[in-house]
């Protein structure tokens, strides 16, 4: 996720990481990402193989930007938190290699941030059709907001990361090799900050304070009928993924404004050693968010458990009746 800036992270991070950090602290670290990182890729594998499946849930509209918000954050507990362990586990970057560097920095900030995008337009999207549904009646309407974020920050990222004119310096014992050197420019770091963080991040609690509104104003007016239920259900899914979101990374936005305008510091060792690492709850956690608004997915993996729990008793019993049956014919 990108940072205001790493200007005040230099003095900071060579110094005061290495003496603050410890193998314990490492070690539980490692051992509950890995943790929650199994059980993620396990949960999302569920839910990719049930939209597979289930032509239902892929035909409806507000089902695919919450299925792309789950290959995003897919892509970031299989691809760049692999990097990340091994970063923790042995408190360093293995191998100490510039490319891999490069690896790490660019799939961290790009798909962070395209999580964060993400979930606004999940929110922004799911604000016109529950109120204004004609506004999404064309493929183009639809699919454009989905698409432009992951294409717009893939160009911003890669053009940062890799093009811009500044001497990239890593230190492969700092977290995320110290960043990328345009986050050591004030002003360059700080329009990525608020493109890459700020602007989704307030959008996304408008969106749901103003739908939070609406749905209550609903429901009061419409008597609990069956178009409140449809938009209880609509609004529920949003809610509990804007939470987990907002949860996170709201306190970010807050100090990284303190840093911004008060206090350059402001809890600098607390952010480098856990709250860099908070981020990581998102992808690891939304899966499982996911999975209980998809009743769908939800009722299939009850009927399985249950036709399992059943069909193998009913069997057993069978055996000794048929065989019974053959003895009194003989």
């Amino acid at each position: 996720m990108p940072s205001v800036n790493n200007e005040t992270l230099v003095g900071v991070e060579n110094s005061a990481f290495p003496t603050y950090e410890t193998p314990l602290s490492r070690t539980i670290k490692f051992h509950c990402l890995l943790v929650f990182q199994i059980l993620s890729i396990l949960c999302s594998a569920i839910i990719f193989i049930s939209f597979g499946r289930m032509r239902e849930l892929r035909a409806k509209q507000h089902n695919h930007v919450v299925i792309c918000l789950l290959v995003c954050n897919f892509l970031i507990i299989s691809i760049e938190l692999p990097v990340t362990l091994i970063y923790i586990h042995f408190g360093q970057l293995i191998p100490s290699s510039y490319n891999l560097c490069l690896y790490w920095i660019f799939t961290n900030y790009f798909l962070f941030t395209t999580s964060i995008w993400l979930t606004a337009v999940a929110s922004i999207q799911r604000h016109i059709l529950i109120f204004h549904a004609h506004l999404m009646n064309s493929h183009i309407k639809h699919y454009t907001p989905i698409i432009l974020p992951p294409l717009s920050l893939c160009i911003w990222y890669i053009i940062l990361i890799f093009f811009y004119s500044c001497e990239q310096q890593f230190d492969y014992t700092q977290p995320w090799c110290i960043g990328p050197c345009y986050t050591f420019q004030s002003v360059i770091s700080t329009v990525d900050w608020i493109i890459g963080s700020f602007v989704p991040v307030i959008l996304t609690v408008h969106t749901n304070v103003v739908l939070v509104v609406r749905v209550v104003y609903q429901k009061y007016r419409m008597h609990r009928g069956r178009t409140w239920r449809t938009t209880r259900k609509l609004a529920f899914q949003l809610f509990s993924i804007s939470f987990l979101f907002l949860s996170i990374y709201l306190p970010l936005i807050i100090i990284s404004l303190i840093r911004l305008w008060f206090n350059p510091t402001f809890l600098m060792i607390f952010g480098i050693l856990y709250i860099s690492y908070a981020v990581y709850l998102v992808p690891l956690l939304i899966p499982f968010i996911c999975l209980i608004s998809l009743p769908e997915i939800v009722l299939q993996m009850k009927k399985f458990i249950c036709f399992n729990n059943h069909v193998e008793p009913e069997r057993l019993q069978n055996i000794p009746m048929t065989i019974s049956s053959r003895r009194i014919n003989q």
